[in-house]
């Protein structure tokens, strides 16, 4: 029974002890010395906005200009998530219509899906499109290549990075050679382009 309490006694003792030494002290000191404290803490910095935090850097920099609030713009009628929502089911009327460069593709008639001749013919007309298209834009990024390889041997591009752009444009080059070769109606798409140049 005794060396239970004396065990009590000194978990009692060492938990006082623990609480004694972490308290902070510094409040302690301040509040029985408070004349002395303020005096020289205020001798020490001469201004009270000084005197403000005790800790470096102050948490805040204390600005001695006013803040000044910006008004917000108004963004519109105030809705609620769902109404807005609802507003905009069938598109944003804000926003602009959306144009296509490239007319939608063609869909064969009932005409073609039934005679095979016919389809045949829809199908080499969808695939002269393609290559028209193909022709037509080797023929825009072809310059657009060169006057990137030649941007970027002036500005001192690694030589490999370069050869990478100079074998997109050999191959480009290439295919578009290929098309025309093979698909000689397309040459007039590939001289109109040159001659608008």
């Amino acid at each position: 029974m005794n060396k239970g309490i004396l065990i009590a006694m000194t978990i009692l003792a060492a938990a006082t002890l623990m609480i004694w030494q972490l308290w902070p002290q510094a409040e302690d000191s301040q509040a029985s010395h408070p004349e002395t404290v303020s005096t020289s803490s205020a001798n020490a910095t001469g201004k009270p906005e000084q005197m403000r935090t005790s800790s470096w850097p102050p948490p805040f920099p204390e600005s001695v200009e006013e803040r000044k609030f910006v008004p917000l713009l108004p963004t519109g009628p105030e809705l609620s998530a769902a109404q807005s929502l609802v507003t905009t089911r069938d598109g944003d009327p804000r926003t602009p219509p959306i144009q296509h460069d490239e007319p939608i593709q063609e869909t064969p008639t009932a005409a073609e899906l039934a005679d095979a001749k016919a389809y045949q013919q829809y199908e080499t007309r969808q695939n002269s499109r393609l290559y028209a298209a193909y022709v037509k834009a080797a023929d825009e990024e072809i310059p657009r290549l060169r006057e990137a390889i030649v941007r970027a041997r002036d500005m001192g591009i690694p030589a490999a990075e370069i050869a990478k752009g100079e074998e997109k444009l050999r191959r480009i080059t290439a295919m578009q050679g290929q098309m025309l070769a093979e698909h000689p109606e397309l040459q007039n798409i590939a001289t109109g382009r040159a001659g608008q140049k």
